[in-house]
Formats: structure tokens, C-alpha cells, sequence
């Protein structure tokens, strides 16, 4: 595997001193053509699709309008991949359920609206949103529009008045929308700036990653094959995003999206290197930058992009400080702040009649979570008609945790810290109080890559996390990435390869869609990739776009689950 790697190193290092790659547009065996074949099988109409060369089950979901899932669902084998020749059922129409289909003896048919979540929902008619889940398997496909489901017979809460409020901006949710919601409680507020640029027949896109191939390519092979030497991380890092970035290239290829790919070999420790790069004549020419990966980096290369009015992506920078007077920025990382501030909102949504303390460590560099979280919790149970004496309860250490705890409610804990050797501790202490009460404990990202954390008390007091990044393994297209992604480097994916797979396919979408004018409607456009999910929002209008998508993730069952 470590020399299959080292081969792929080579592959990008002679791809660097050519300086560009071009792809161009698939075939016309690529095509696709609606198949004047059809059958009826178990009473339901299907088109008999035969798979052509080049042809692949996304391009074929998105020309026959169906989703990905429900087209594998028709077709099984069609998980391990298509070939020529093979011949796929799509129904002619997506079933639908409708009040006339459903007993009502025992339940309440409910059709979802606009705006509505599965929380509110839930609220709405006092029924826990798992039991919802199990009596709406289609669910699983996300909640939708015009959708019917079946609520258990409960007399519905009447729902709380809707205020609007325009003289401030408006105030986003806590938490984001996806396909499993219908859509945002917030106003999508378009760019005060117009964006220019029309559509190409051809991108230039620029990559700027810390390969450091020199260094790579000086190794020992056979060291590196016996494990005695290794790439250093950002090689690897490098190498694996743009290793995902490449397929997600192939696959836009295939619906005719034609690029120049300019790739750059970056040391983020040498200025003069940094320099060098930004004095190519071609760089003023890009439609594209994605990177560089790293803050320090990363500012001289958005300056350049602002005085030539191209938008340039930052995959993995949370600081907002890259957004400041910058409207070309798009930052698709949330800063923690906005992770806390994310996690208020789902705590809210989910425990608001319960005994929510936060922990105040004392830690100055730390303030900021603490406050964030504090801000945005109070200001949502009011929100929600509570009154400010049922806001959050702060305490400070251990102790303050157990004299607060309730033996009537659920305790919810949020320990917005960072310091591993506290949170260790801290969680120790909280795990044998569990006995007596009843905890569920929030904190931070980071904490899931903490090696020393029992991970028996994780699973004991259901620990909650926000996070940028998550993967459910158990999804069709994350299935079929890792099938592609192991056909074609003989390795398993980590992480960056998925990032760099769905970042690149999100924005090069854009500018295929959109031109290089996508910025104008990125508010708008809200999209799920395999391990990152997209809802770009931007504020104040002189400043950059900073993606607003923040995972609750929680411990169930000894592993980490999506909980929002």
C-alpha cells in the first residue's frame, strides 16, 4: 500500500512540473438517452434502462430524477457498481403516500409543511421523534414537503406563534437543515454584492497543496515499502484530498463539465516559495482556487483572489478571521463558536423543559465557547416561551455539576472546554454520579480524537459532540465512493479524500451551473456530499461565505451516530 502510494506521489509530482492537467468532456457513449423499454412487474410501471459504457448510477438517478437510494433499493446488485450491458428498473413514478393509503383508526395523518422539522413535529403532537421514525420508515430518505406521516393518536399541542422580525437580520436555527428536513426556519439572505461572470465552455481551476514532493520523491522506497520511513502528514494529507478532488473531477466530467486543473506543490513554512507561486501569470486567469489547506498560507492567496475577483475555498481553516473583507472566501469549515452556538440550538430543540447546566472551567481561552453557548441557548428557550428563569443553570467545576443535578429531569451537561486532561477527569467523576441521575453530556470536536477517554463512560452518558465532518457508512453513495476509491488507488479512504471529493464536486458543480457568478447564489445552494454537508451563509455583506452546516454527533451503542 505504501508503495502504491509512492507511485501516486510520482504521478502528481510529474503532474506539477507539466503545471496543468485538462478534462475534457465524456464521450458521447457517455450519454444517456430515455430507454423506450418498459415492463410491469408486481403492479408497478418500470423503464428498462441498459447501461452503456461510460454511463454511471449517478448520471442515471439525475436523468431519470430519482434518487440514488431508491434506484439501488429497485436494483441491489447495483451497489457494487454498473457495467455495460446490465439492464436497470426505475419506476416510472416515485410511490406516494397519501391519507387515503393510511389506516387511520390508529393514527393521525399529518402532512408535512414548509419549514417544519422533524423536532417540531415531534413537539407538536408530544411524540418522540424515534417512535415517528419507526412508524415512518420513509424517513429514512429525509422529511419533505407535502409528505404524509402517521402520528399515534394524541391530542396535538397547538403550535407556537411564528414572530418575524425585520429590522435585524434574521437568526439562523440551531440547527442546520438537510435532506432529512425540509427546509430552514431562516430567510436565505442573498450577497448585497453582485457577483460577475458568465458561463465557460472551459474552467481554469487552481489546487494549491503542501505535497512537498521533493522531499517525497528523495525517500527510500524500499524504507518506505518496510514502514521504516513515511510521508510526513501534510504529504499525506495533501495526497489524499486531492486523490478524492480527482473523482469527483471524473465524475462532473461525465456530465460534460470541461477544466484546465492547475495543481501547485505549496511549503506553507517557506514565504519565498509562497511568493514564487503567486507570481505565475496564469493565476489571474483562474475561475477556481481551492486552498491552500492552512491559515498561514491561505491569507496571501485570498488577498490575490479578492484583487482578481475569483472565489477561492479554505477546506479546513475554522478561523473566521480568513472571512474579514473578503467577499471571494468561502470557508467550509465552522469555527467552533459556530459549532457551540449549533449545539445550543439542538439542545434547545431537544431538551428544553429539562435541567440544562453549563460548566464554566474558568479557562480565559475558553470564554468565547462558553459565552457562545450560553448566548444562543438562553436567547432560544425564550424563543421557545420559557421564562428567564429557566435559563441555562451555570456552574463552575465538578462540585457546582452535582449540587445542580435534578432527580426529576434529564441533566444535561455541556462542558465547552478543550483542556484533555480536565475533560478526563471531569468525565471520570460525572460517569459514577450517572448511577443516581439521569445525564446526557455535550462537548466538544475535538474530544473524538482524544485516546485516553473511557470509552465505556462515553457510552454511558451518551456523550454529544458537534462536528464538520461525518461519514454513515451504511449510505449508498458513501458505499460506492469507497468501492471507486479502492478500485482505482488500491487503498482505503481516510477522511481528506472524502473532503476533497466533496468539496470539489460541490463548488465545480457551481461553476458549471453557475459560471464563475456561483457566489451570488450560494445561500441557496444547500446540498448533503458524503462527509460534508454545504449551507453557506454570508454576514456582514462585505465579508466572505462561511459554511453554517454543524453535525450533532452522539455515542449510541459504543459508536458515534449522526443525532441531528
Amino acid at each position: 500500500m505504501k508503495f502504491l502510494r509512492l507511485r501516486s506521489l510520482y504521478f502528481f509530482c510529474t503532474l506539477l512540473l507539466c503545471g496543468t492537467a485538462s478534462f475534457a468532456q465524456e464521450k458521447e457513449s457517455a450519454d444517456i438517452h430515455k430507454t423506450r423499454s418498459s415492463a410491469t412487474i408486481g403492479g408497478v410501471r418500470y423503464y428498462l434502462h441498459t447501461v452503456e459504457k461510460g454511463q454511471t448510477l449517478f448520471a442515471i438517478a439525475k436523468f431519470y430524477s430519482i434518487d440514488v437510494n431508491d434506484l439501488v433499493i429497485e436494483n441491489p446488485d447495483a451497489i457494487d457498481g454498473i457495467k455495460p450491458g446490465q439492464v436497470l428498473k426505475i419506476p416510472f413514478e416515485k410511490k406516494k403516500v397519501s391519507a387515503a393509503t393510511v389506516d387511520t383508526s390508529n393514527y393521525t395523518v399529518h402532512k408535512v409543511e414548509q419549514g417544519q422539522t422533524l423536532y417540531s413535529i415531534s413537539k407538536q403532537y408530544g411524540v418522540d421523534s424515534e417512535k415517528l421514525k419507526l412508524l415512518n420508515p420513509e424517513l429514512k430518505d429525509g422529511l419533505k414537503a407535502g409528505q404524509m406521516l402517521k402520528i399515534p393518536n394524541n391530542k396535538p399541542k397547538e403550535a407556537p406563534a411564528v414572530k418575524t422580525v425585520t429590522d435585524k437580520p434574521p437568526v439562523l436555527p440551531g440547527t442546520p437543515v438537510v435532506k432529512e428536513e425540509a427546509a430552514d426556519r431562516a430567510t436565505v439572505v442573498p450577497p448585497a454584492m453582485i457577483y460577475k461572470g458568465e458561463k465557460k465552455n472551459e474552467y481554469n481551476i487552481a489546487f494549491f497543496l503542501p505535497f512537498h514532493a521533493n522531499e517525497a520523491g528523495a525517500m527510500d522506497v524500499e524504507k518506505l515499502v518496510k514502514g521504516d520511513q513515511q510521508f510526513s502528514t501534510k504529504t499525506t494529507v495533501a495526497l489524499q484530498f486531492y486523490e478524492g478532488a480527482l473523482l469527483a473531477i471524473d465524475s462532473l466530467k461525465k456530465q460534460h463539465f470541461n477544466a484546465k486543473v492547475f495543481v501547485y506543490d505549496i511549503d506553507d513554512s517557506d514565504s519565498l516559495n509562497l511568493l514564487n507561486v503567486l507570481k505565475k501569470p496564469e493565476l489571474a486567469e483562474m475561475d477556481l482556487m481551492i486552498g491552500p489547506l492552512y491559515g498561514s498560507s491561505f491569507i496571501p492567496f485570498s488577498k490575490f483572489a479578492k484583487e482578481h475577483e475569483i472565489p477561492i475555498v479554505s477546506p479546513f481553516t475554522q478561523v473566521n478571521k480568513i472571512l474579514f473583507n473578503n467577499p471571494y472566501v468561502c470557508k467550509v469549515s465552522p469555527s467552533t463558536t459556530l459549532q457551540l452556538e449549533q449545539m445550543a440550538g439542538f439542545v434547545v430543540d431537544s431538551f428544553d423543559t429539562q435541567n440544562i447546566i453549563l460548566v464554566n472551567t474558568g479557562n480565559v481561552k475558553e470564554l468565547a465557547f462558553y459565552s457562545a453557548f450560553k448566548t444562543a441557548a438562553n436567547k432560544g428557550l425564550l424563543g421557545k416561551g420559557h421564562a428567564p428563569a429557566d435559563s441555562v443553570k451555570e456552574v463552575t467545576r465538578i462540585e457546582g455539576v452535582q449540587n445542580a443535578l435534578s432527580s426529576t429531569k434529564r441533566n444535561i451537561i455541556v462542558l465547552p472546554s478543550n483542556n484533555q486532561s480536565y475533560v478526563t477527569e471531569f468525565i471520570s467523576k460525572l460517569n459514577v454520579m450517572k448511577e443516581k441521575h439521569d445525564i446526557v453530556l455535550f462537548g466538544l470536536q475535538n474530544w473524538n480524537s482524544y485516546d485516553n477517554l473511557d470509552l465505556e463512560y462515553l457510552n454511558n452518558l451518551s456523550l454529544h459532540t458537534p462536528a464538520n465532518n461525518f461519514v454513515d457508512y451504511d449510505n449508498v453513495i458513501a458505499k460506492q465512493f469507497i468501492k471507486t476509491y479502492r478500485d482505482r488507488y488500491k487503498a482505503e479512504p481516510e477522511n481528506y479524500a472524502y473532503q476533497g471529493f466533496d468539496v470539489t464536486y460541490y463548488f465545480l458543480a457551481a461553476l458549471q451551473k453557475e459560471g464563475k457568478a456561483f457566489l451570488n447564489t450560494l445561500p441557496a445552494n444547500r446540498q448533503n456530499g458524503i462527509e460534508t454537508n454545504f449551507n453557506f451563509a454570508q454576514f456582514p455583506s462585505d465579508s466572505g461565505f462561511e459554511n453554517r452546516y454543524v453535525y450533532i454527533l452522539k455515542y449510541k451503542d459504543y459508536k458515534l451516530v449522526k443525532a441531528n
